[in-house]
């Protein structure tokens, strides 16, 4: 939990590197003093975000109270800033997400930038596309690299896709992969920042949802012949060392340990691979040069269309090159999608893994290693069959084949690999403390599975996953007969009681659950506000309770830390939260009257009564008083006109980003109505004037008491 004293320090902090900044002193900047933490945040990044945005507002501020003459000047100036901030924000949009979020200027404060600064500016979008993950493996060294992207539809460029939520952001994100959605963000060129899932910021468009389900379909996900092209590319200093029809064979023959045996034998034939391997081709790229693996298969596609090959016939292009020494994976595909590379040879396994990223298969793990469970080609890369949460979650099973469990007894279970089995070949229990499942099934030496390791062969593998691809696999146990799997959390047990042939006896019991209780999460919408010195704003705190069923309900505290002279107030000072559930409270934060213009920090804590459990979320007060008036014109009469008769009806248009307040139309100075809403309009009574000419203009008021006079329209009464 935060003290005051470090919410004061931040303030001081903020200005200190405020001046840093303008002196241009890199080093300095960095070794600002300490202020409040955030979760999960890197303080120098924040604190350097925070400076770019006071330095921003104080350019802002030079800008609009700057005289004709220098008003140039002080404009690029503010370019100057608006552009060194935006390299900024996008570095801390990719790094963490959750802290960009807090430093986003609000829309009406960005309003007030002239045209050419909002260009550097974030904006808020609303788009409709698909997600989809990038994803570079190497499974002997264990590295990973996963990351998401959001392709608007209509073809535009593909955006990086950031989370700001709190929580499991990886598994929210696997969520929307693959799927259309609607969403509603915050984009900064080729990045799009998305808050989470509020109330219509996510919106699914294919009606699958944005996230998992847990209703038991075995309705075929992944199916039909995968027509694949491979397309083998030399570097121009460094070759494939293995020939195009070697590559052929292993991926696409119809016996032996081939890639395509194992998609057949893995769905009972729902999936094959056919297609063609062209090459190879040399393309202008060296093993030691960058890693553009895009221009890479660019630049082998064409080599293909000019071998004559025709692209559109095939559903899924994959890239074998040698190896390149900036990479630092063996393989990446997009998931879904319908691209993969593959560096050097390889195994075949490594083939497999990678097409299988493209068909939404995520990686099979276990508790300790991104790749652990060898009983998988997601996991291992080994050529093996695919395990029970990946089959289930493809559909590739028949029905009856899975049992859905719910309460305690003996089970036969037969092995997963049979393809006429007497009885189910997989149990799945629900995990409720994650909203995820267990999966039981007994692997066997038969067909590709003899080659599984002997600690997988005859025993129970337990797995825990979700229930819609993709998502990873993990593999908790391997259960010879005797032994148990246990989970007290859940009140789970789950023992291999013997095994006779193909079928193992399998029992299950349900002891009752324990209370184990996690921090809560805490959410603040909106998350970044603007407003005048000694103005309100109101927030919304949500708070979900964390603790497992078997806690029962919980009551969390309230509690606020607030910038020196801020003041503020929650709905209700505790929440009365049952088990997995969540409420909100709303949060009224003022900024003192002589508060300076600047982005300030404003923590919201919800702590477990009486237990050691707290969190704390964030959400910024940028205090920036407007002294610019509103936009303003007198649309009609036009310049020039001339009247006779009884009256003539005036009208304008004005707009602010605080909003109008009134609108005053004037006749040669002097006030003829005041109008305080749209469309404005005035009716100015001529019957009894002199003839002869008179000068309109309107004067808008915004709802800060900034005033705008438009130009004078002459006129003629006649």
């Amino acid at each position: 939990m935060h003290v005051q004293s470090k919410a004061l320090r931040r303030q001081g902090a903020s200005r200190a590197l405020i001046r840093l900044a303008v002196a241009g002193t890199a080093a300095l900047l960095l070794a600002g003093p300490a202020a409040a933490t955030h979760v999960g945040e890197d303080l120098q990044n924040d604190e350097l975000a925070v400076a770019s945005n006071n330095l921003l507002l104080d350019t802002l501020r030079q800008w609009q109270r700057a005289p004709a003459h220098v008003r140039e000047a002080r404009l690029r100036h503010l370019l100057q800033h608006a552009e060194q901030r935006r390299t900024r924000l996008l570095q801390l949009m990719e790094k963490n997400p959750q802290v960009a979020a807090l430093r986003i200027l609000p829309a009406p404060l960005r309003a007030q930038f002239p045209a050419e600064a909002r260009g550097l500016l974030e904006q808020d979008v609303s788009l409709d596309g698909s997600v989809y993950a990038e994803v570079a493996s190497d499974v002997a060294r264990g590295f990973v690299q996963q990351r998401f992207f959001f392709q608007p539809d209509g073809g535009g460029a593909r955006l990086a896709l950031q989370l700001a939520e709190a929580g499991d952001r990886e598994r929210t994100l696997l969520g929307w992969s693959g799927r259309k959605l609607r969403v509603k963000g915050t984009r900064l060129d080729g990045q799009l920042l998305l808050r989470g899932k509020a109330d219509g910021e996510i919106v699914a468009l294919d009606g699958s949802g944005s996230g998992s389900t847990s209703t038991l379909s075995m309705t075929p996900k992944v199916t039909g012949d995968q027509k694949t092209l491979i397309i083998v590319a030399n570097f121009n200093d460094k070759a494939v060392s293995c020939s195009a029809a070697d590559i052929h064979a292993r991926m696409f023959g119809a016996s032996g340990s081939t890639m395509n045996v194992d998609y057949r034998q893995s769905s009972r034939d729902l999936v094959s691979f056919s297609g063609q391997t062209v090459g190879p081709f040399t393309i202008p790229y060296s093993s030691t040069g960058a890693c553009d693996f895009n221009a890479w298969g660019t630049a082998a596609d064409n080599a293909a269309k000019a071998a004559g090959i025709d692209l559109t016939q095939f559903r899924r292009i994959s890239y074998v090159t040698p190896s390149n020494s900036t990479c630092g994976w063996a393989g990446l595909a997009y998931m879904p999608g319908t691209r993969s590379w593959v560096q050097s040879c390889g195994s075949t396994g490594v083939y497999v893994h990678e097409l299988g990223h493209n068909l939404s298969f995520h990686h099979a793990g276990s508790l300790t290693a991104e790749y652990g469970d060898s009983s998988d080609p997601m996991g291992g890369a080994r050529m093996v069959q695919f395990n029970a949460p990946n089959r289930v979650m493809a559909g590739w099973l028949p029905t009856g084949s899975v049992l859905e469990v719910f309460g305690g007894g003996s089970y036969s279970l037969s092995a997963l690999a049979l393809t006429a089995p007497a009885t189910p070949q997989v149990l799945r229990l629900v995990k409720p403390d994650t909203n995820e499942f267990y999966y039981v099934s007994l692997r066997q030496a038969i067909d590709l599975d003899t080659a599984l390791p002997a600690a997988h062969q005859n025993t129970l593998s337990i797995h825990r996953s979700g229930s819609t691809l993709p998502v990873k696999t993990v593999l908790l146990q391997s259960l010879a007969v005797g032994q148990t799997f246990t989970d007290s959390v859940n009140g789970i047990q789950v023992t291999h009681q013997g095994l006779a042939g193909n079928v193992s006896t399998v029992g299950v019991a349900f002891t009752g659950s324990t209370c184990q209780r996690s921090a809560p999460t805490v959410a603040v919408s909106p998350v970044s506000q603007t407003g005048a010195p000694g103005t309100a704003r109101s927030y919304t705190v949500s708070v979900s309770n964390r603790n497992t069923a078997a806690c029962g309900s919980s009551s969390f505290a309230m509690s606020q830390v607030l910038p020196a002279g801020f003041g503020g107030s929650f709905g209700s000072a505790s929440l009365s939260i049952a088990a997995g559930g969540s409420a909100s409270t709303g949060w009224t934060v003022s900024s003192p009257a002589a508060a300076a213009d600047a982005t300030y920090t404003l923590d919201a804590t919800a702590s477990e009564t009486s237990v050691a459990n707290a969190a704390t979320a964030h959400a910024s007060y940028v205090v920036f008083k407007d002294g610019v008036g509103p936009t303003v014109a007198l649309t009609s009469p036009a310049a020039g006109a001339s009247f006779s008769g009884t009256s003539v009806t005036l009208a304008a248009s004005a707009s602010d980003a605080s909003g109008v307040q009134q609108v005053e139309f004037l006749v040669n100075g002097s006030r003829l109505a005041t109008d305080t809403s749209a469309p404005y309009s005035a009716k100015w009574t001529i019957r009894k004037l002199p003839r002869g000419s008179y000068t309109l203009s309107v004067r808008a008021t915004d709802k800060l008491g900034n005033a705008t006079t438009s130009p004078g329209v002459s006129v003629t009464l006649r």
